[in-house]
Parts: C-alpha cells; sequence; structure tokens
C-alpha cells in the first residue's frame, strides 16, 4: 500500500528559512539600487517551466517593470516554505495540481501569471518510464507494482493516480516509492522499482539515452493542449503589494508573447545560461529528438484560462486530494494583475 500523500501538512521549516535569509551570497542578476527584488526559489541547473523567468530577465523585462531578479537557492522540497515563509515572493512552476493541494492544505494563495509551457500532445512532457524489457505496457499491468517519483506530495502523484484511475487501478493497488531525481534511472535499473515518474530534465535523458518506454505523458491527460499551472503568490503579499504582483505579472506577460514567437531562441538561452546541454534540448520538448520547436507554447499573455483550472480542479477532486466542492475555480486564479486580461 502507498504511503499517501493526499492530507500531508505543509512543512514550518522557519530554521532553514531563517538561515537562507541571513546567506550572504544570494544569486542576484542585474540589481541595481532603484530596483525592487523580485525573489524565486532555484535550484542548480533548473530550467523546465522557469523559461520565461530567464527570458523576462535576459530580455530587460523585469528591469522594465523596476524589478531586479533574486535566485534564491534552496532544495526542491523546500519550494512552498519558502514561499508561505516570506523567503522568497513567488513560486513559478507552480501546477494546478500541486497548488490546490496546498491550498487545501492552509497556504492560502493563487495563481497570478501563467509561466510554465501549455501541455499539448504533440510534444514530449513529463510520464511514466518502464525499462524497454520491461513487460508493462498499459496503466493495468502496474497493478501490484512500485512506482518511484521525487516527491509523493509532488504533482507527479496525482498526475499518475488519474492515469492509473483512467483504467481502473486504484492506488491502493500501486505502491509509491520517493526517490530523488539524480537515482531514479538507476534505481528503474536495479529493478527496485518497475516504472518512474520522470520530470524534465531526466525525462529527456531517458529518451536520448534509449533502453526505456515511455507508457504515460501528460499530454495524455487532457487529450489537448493545456496548461498547467503557473506561478502562485501568497494573498498576504497580494493585498500589501499588489503593485510587485502587477509588475512580475506584466513582465511574465510579454515574455510568454515573445517566447511564442522566438521559441528556438528560448532554447538557445537556457543553452547559454549552462542550464541545459547542448545535446538534450531537443528530448525535452520533441518526441522524436529532432528538435522542432514550434511545439512548444505558452498561453497568450500569460492569461489563465478559466476551464484549464476547473479541469485541474475536478481531477483533484476525482483523487481525494480535496473534498469535492470545498474549493471553487475562482479561489484558485486571478488574471487581475496580468495588463492584458481586458485587451
Amino acid at each position: 500500500m502507498m504511503a499517501t500523500p493526499r492530507r500531508s501538512l505543509l512543512r514550518t521549516g522557519l530554521g532553514l528559512c531563517a538561515s537562507v535569509l541571513a546567506m550572504p551570497a544570494l544569486i542576484r542578476h542585474g540589481r541595481a539600487a532603484e530596483l525592487k527584488p523580485v525573489r524565486i526559489i532555484d535550484s542548480p541547473g533548473r530550467w523546465a517551466s522557469y523559461e520565461l523567468i530567464f527570458v523576462a530577465d535576459s530580455n530587460g523585462l523585469f528591469k522594465e517593470q523596476g524589478l531586479a531578479l533574486e535566485l534564491i537557492p534552496l532544495p526542491p522540497d523546500q519550494y512552498t516554505v519558502a514561499l508561505d515563509s516570506g523567503v522568497t515572493d513567488f513560486a513559478p512552476a507552480s501546477d494546478y495540481a500541486y497548488f490546490i493541494n496546498v491550498r487545501d492544505k492552509g497556504l492560502i494563495a493563487k495563481e497570478i501569471v501563467v509561466s510554465t509551457p501549455n501541455i499539448d500532445p504533440a510534444r514530449a512532457s513529463d510520464g511514466l518510464f518502464v525499462r524497454e524489457d520491461s513487460p508493462i505496457q498499459r496503466a493495468t499491468d502496474l497493478r501490484g507494482k512500485k512506482i518511484g517519483m521525487t516527491n509523493v506530495s509532488f504533482s507527479s502523484a496525482w498526475f499518475t493516480a488519474e492515469f492509473l484511475g483512467q483504467s481502473g487501478v486504484g492506488l491502493g493497488e500501486v505502491t509509491y516509492v520517493p526517490i530523488p531525481a539524480q537515482q531514479q534511472e538507476q534505481v528503474l535499473q536495479s529493478g527496485d522499482v518497475d516504472a518512474i515518474f520522470a520530470f524534465s530534465p531526466i525525462d529527456a535523458i531517458l529518451r536520448r539515452r534509449g533502453g526505456y518506454r515511455q507508457i504515460f505523458q501528460l499530454g495524455t491527460i487532457a487529450g489537448r493542449r493545456i496548461n498547467r499551472g503557473g506561478t502562485m503568490a501568497k494573498e498576504s503579499l497580494i493585498r500589501s503589494d499588489p503593485d510587485l504582483v502587477r509588475n512580475y505579472a506584466t513582465a511574465i506577460a510579454k515574455a510568454a508573447d515573445w517566447a511564442n514567437h522566438n521559441q528556438a531562441a528560448v532554447i538557445q538561452l537556457g543553452i547559454d545560461k549552462g542550464r541545459i546541454p547542448d545535446g538534450l534540448a531537443p528530448y525535452i520538448y520533441t518526441k522524436d529528438g529532432k528538435g522542432d520547436y514550434s511545439v512548444l507554447t505558452w498561453p497568450d499573455h500569460g492569461l489563465q484560462r478559466e476551464d484549464d483550472v476547473r479541469f485541474w480542479l475536478e481531477m483533484d477532486e476525482r483523487q481525494g486530494v480535496v473534498p469535492k466542492g470545498k474549493l471553487s475555480v475562482a479561489e484558485l486564479y486571478t488574471n487581475e494583475f496580468n495588463p492584458f486580461a481586458s485587451a
């Protein structure tokens, strides 16, 4: 039986957060005295779902809004704790599926702008991998099996649950095993787990290397192009500093429009910054590794869509992440701070 993450509580992590605030050497990008810092959690080599953060920074869009990017180096498991404690201002790469979970558990926040690429059946995306020689072909073959993932409280847990549930496989019929991303391929090869849910860039590494099959990818959940999430901010920050929220949302909205017309340049930026190896880039976004980056898109102006948010809320309700009817779509997101919302 899996150790269910459904009712997990937010960790306080105050000691770690206090030590981070005292760190003398934060990573700063172009900060000048007149610019207001915008603080975002970072980890070495992070790129997927951070594309627009770096586009906005490199193209001067943050500076144009009076902001200076500060990347706060923290482990991924401090993602929510850092936001909750005020160490960071915003949390990009916030999948709606995950965000709904933490909102239900007490982090009163909203998604304010889309900063992550669309999920699209036409492009490569995260999902479940097995070894090429595995007899596992479909969801029903996973009954009684072990599935490794970075964290059983991340959105990978809910995505996997939805994939299994669509074929009538209950979570009690599989076991989730938390495995650090860097060890997932090794653990899969050893046979200690039968499948892994691989986020980028691990999924891209497996595609390029060969010897693995992807039996499920995010693009199949909705069966259409859909936004997976964006940037969340605490409602207390939204109330106390609406200008910061508005300026950040504006920079990201403009970055999305630029990126939609310059996909190859977005990828090159990641390569130039050392965030993705040159040879790996095509496998992050394209199924065949040939690098047709036209499949990489963001919603126009970074605007959130009500039907997309509703899809993820209903998925979380189906999977018991939140009680049905407890949260409304309107509670989860706002386009209020996006200057293109009324355009």
